[in-house]
């Protein structure tokens, strides 16, 4: 009797908001959590990508600079990569002020061509990545491929995940709403943690991880004071996320922090015009150009132009170039024929510095290395969460079975010996 009273008043404790935020804290977790593991685990991956990419370079990133030999132009190296590896194509091209380093070649699989399709047919869209990206390392005094790497094809699947799962648009659907269901998640989880009353065993509880206790509780702990440790910044990894995701929310920041969301038409504006009897600067000629610009910057930039009516180029001169990143430098559009930056009104240049640095926080490049460590450790604990509430429900079913069973048990006891009883 005295054991019903407790559990009795156990139940009464609780209130509403708790009982119902505890019911849809499980639910949403079971439903969504799969879909939060891939998202959580493939962004906190992503992290060090720059990095990493760095380092499966290897020792194909240096060259030994002969004396009096002049490097190659990046048009000339350009023709000898398409040379030797023919099935692939140039998109972007990376070069360095130190003449001991070797010219890098950013290049995608060419689509085999279908004789069958039609020139009138429109082309299939693109529903996900194709595993085709690559870099490539070039002797800038030679032009021979000294070596190569696919991890820029493994982070560029990485991130695929982290979007859209692989799967387009739906992907990217499915992705939106497990974002918004973890956002709910987070603001259930504080209610779930947050003590009734708040003295020296709860604030125990709340804030530390206790020792020398059994694997449940450890896990427990794990699940709802990390939680708790990385609730703001989850929050913001969330909120930052989302703003990418939907094109409302990047609107709405754009236009609440002094952007533009017509920034793309606006500036198609102030794009010089073709012009045939015009010639493009070289690509040396850009190089050296934004070389003398930013003194400070030891590597060059160029995404290659798809056609030759182009008439922006993009170029990034900085102390260093990663996947998405830079530091210490400038990305610019320019004019092919003069070199210059183009100029846009003030409300497209706030709508890139937006956007560069939503995806910055985003990613952890606001702090320098701090920032990505930071972030990666976010991440990880993100990513655990689904798994040590997976782990708490089930244990607690496994604890209600049993229970259920022995109650059963006892009640089987009970009847056989009354039945067994004389009369």
């Amino acid at each position: 009797m005295e054991n019903k009273k407790v559990e009795k008043k156990k139940k009464q404790g609780k209130s509403l908001t708790k009982r119902i935020t505890g019911w849809l804290h499980l639910w949403l977790g079971l439903v969504s959590g799969i879909i939060l593991l891939a998202v959580t685990l493939s962004g906190t991956m992503f992290v060090f990508c720059d990095e990493i990419i760095d380092w499966c370079g290897g020792s194909a990133k240096y060259v030994e600079a002969p004396a009096n030999v002049k490097r190659m132009s990046p048009e000339e190296l350009l023709v000898q990569f398409h040379k030797q590896v023919p099935d692939r194509k140039a998109f972007y091209f990376d070069t360095y002020k130190d003449a001991g380093r070797s010219f890098r070649v950013a290049s995608a699989i060419k689509p085999p061509k279908d004789k069958n399709v039609k020139k009138t047919e429109k082309p299939k869209k693109d529903r996900g990545p194709r595993g085709v990206f690559a870099y490539h390392y070039l002797n800038p005094y030679t032009g021979k491929v000294i070596g190569s790497t696919k991890s820029y094809e493994f982070f560029y699947v990485v991130a695929h995940i982290h979007a859209q799962l692989l799967a387009g648009k739906f992907g990217k659907t499915v992705v939106g709403i497990a974002s918004i269901i973890f956002f709910v998640q987070l603001i259930g989880g504080l209610i779930l943690w947050w003590p009734k009353k708040w003295n020296k065993t709860t604030r125990t509880t709340a804030f530390k991880i206790k020792s020398g206790t059994k694997w449940r509780r450890k896990n427990y702990d794990l699940h709802n004071v990390l939680g708790f440790y990385t609730l703001l910044p989850a929050l913001f990894l969330t909120i930052t996320g989302l703003i990418m995701a939907y094109e409302v929310l990047t609107n709405l920041t754009q236009n609440v922090f002094g952007g533009t969301s017509d920034a793309h038409a606006i500036a198609e504006k102030y794009e010089p015009q073709y012009d045939s009897q015009k010639k493009a600067l070289s690509y040396s000629d850009f190089a050296d150009k934004k070389f003398k610009e930013f003194p400070e910057a030891k590597q060059f930039r160029m995404s290659i132009p798809r056609n030759d009516s182009a008439t922006v180029y993009h170029v990034v001169a900085a102390e260093f170039i990663g996947l998405k990143s830079l530091s210490n430098g400038k990305s610019m559009e320019t004019n092919k024929y003069t070199g210059k930056e183009i100029i846009y009104p003030k409300e497209v240049q706030m709508y890139e510095v937006i956007e560069h640095m939503n995806f910055d926080l985003h990613v952890g490049y606001w702090g320098g290395i701090f920032g990505k460590i930071f972030t990666f450790i976010i991440g990880v604990i993100c990513s655990s969460l689904p798994i040590t509430g997976f782990i708490i429900w089930w244990g607690r079913r496994n604890k209600s079975t049993t229970k259920t069973k022995e109650v059963k048990n006892i009640h089987q006891h009970r009847t056989k010996i009354h039945y067994e009883q004389p009369v």
